[in-house]
């Protein structure tokens, strides 16, 4: 089939994988609320858990940015497609192989230098900056760079909360190695753009790692948040168990969200800290429920996101 036939079936395509997406993500929920249920300790928690995803929805977009910031080192993408790339496709996790959120986003933003906000769109649009396209090895190597770049942004976070720990928090270990993560990440932060052969590429991402690392930072207090809903729990422990979780997920294939992994995760380094492990059963079902809502709150305010864009062009909120 020829490419001008094949484009019109990419939206049918793209519809048909983020019905299924939503499909999962539904049957997800309803797992979540199951094993929430027999703990659940009232409705005066709702609020505030809604709350707690809708702030999580907005954290989201740092990582928005940061693709953005990512793929400029490629072409001249627009903020109105590069956010929508993320936030249309980020549910797409939920399906089997985790990786359909990934190959999602290459699809939105293979033809970007066409015009137009999605898939297969052949709209001309105000993408007139540049003629510069997405080729299929720009867009790997941009995926590439970001799949690496976020966890780095955690191990970031990890190195600016290893100080506040409490020096029995890493027993056996020596109590001053706790200080040692933050001046290695920051001798690196400094470093790196200024000496070696890649000191440009490291100079081009230092923005997006920070935007990073400010998102894990995010979500490491919203697990405390969720904690602490329940019960008086030490933030910073919280925060770096909420963080070491994530990483275990992330690197852990095949798990659609990292389902149950992470859960497993935060009740066994909670147990091992100290905490009740029914709270911390409790704060892992209900902390996947806020992000869950924060992922369907960032899908959502996507598209009305790239709509504001779109009728912005060349304006401060969409600089490229």
């Amino acid at each position: 089939m020829s490419a001008s036939r094949r484009r019109p079936l990419l939206p049918l395509a793209g519809g048909l994988v983020l019905l299924a997406a939503l499909w999962f993500l539904g049957r997800a929920l309803v797992a979540q609320w199951q094993g929430v249920r027999d703990l659940w300790p009232g409705p005066g928690l709702l609020a505030p858990l809604l709350a707690l995803g809708l702030a999580y929805g907005a954290a989201l977009f740092l990582l928005a940015e940061s693709w953005h910031l990512i793929l400029q080192g490629h072409a001249r993408v627009p903020r109105r497609r590069s956010y929508l790339s993320q936030t249309a496709t980020q549910v797409a996790r939920y399906l089997p192989g985790n990786v359909a959120h990934v190959l999602g986003r290459a699809l939105w933003l293979r033809d970007s230098g066409r015009g137009g906000d999605g898939p297969g769109d052949d709209r001309p649009g105000d993408d007139r900056l540049s003629d510069d396209r997405l080729s299929d090895g720009a867009l790997a190597r941009a995926t590439l760079t970001e799949l690496l770049l976020t966890p780095t942004g955690a191990l970031l976070a990890l190195a600016l909360l290893a100080p506040l720990l409490p020096a029995e928090a890493i027993a056996p270990l020596p109590a001053g190695l706790r200080l040692l993560p933050l001046p290695v990440a920051l001798a690196l932060w400094l470093l790196a753009p200024r000496v070696g052969p890649q000191r440009h590429l490291a100079g081009r991402l230092r923005l997006p790692l920070l935007l990073s690392s400010l998102f894990m930072l995010c979500l490491g207090a919203g697990f405390a948040a969720v904690c602490n809903l329940l019960g008086p729990v030490p933030v910073v422990p919280a925060m770096v168990a909420g963080l070491l979780a994530w990483i275990i997920g992330y690197v852990t294939p095949g798990l659609p969200g990292g389902l149950g992994l992470r859960e497993a995760a935060l009740v066994a380094l909670l147990a091992t800290a100290g905490q009740d492990r029914d709270l911390a059963l409790l704060a892992s079902l209900l902390f996947r429920l806020v992000t869950t809502i924060g992922e369907l709150a960032m899908f959502s305010a996507g598209w009305g996101v790239a709509r504001l864009l779109r009728e912005t062009p060349g304006g401060p909120a969409d600089l490229r």
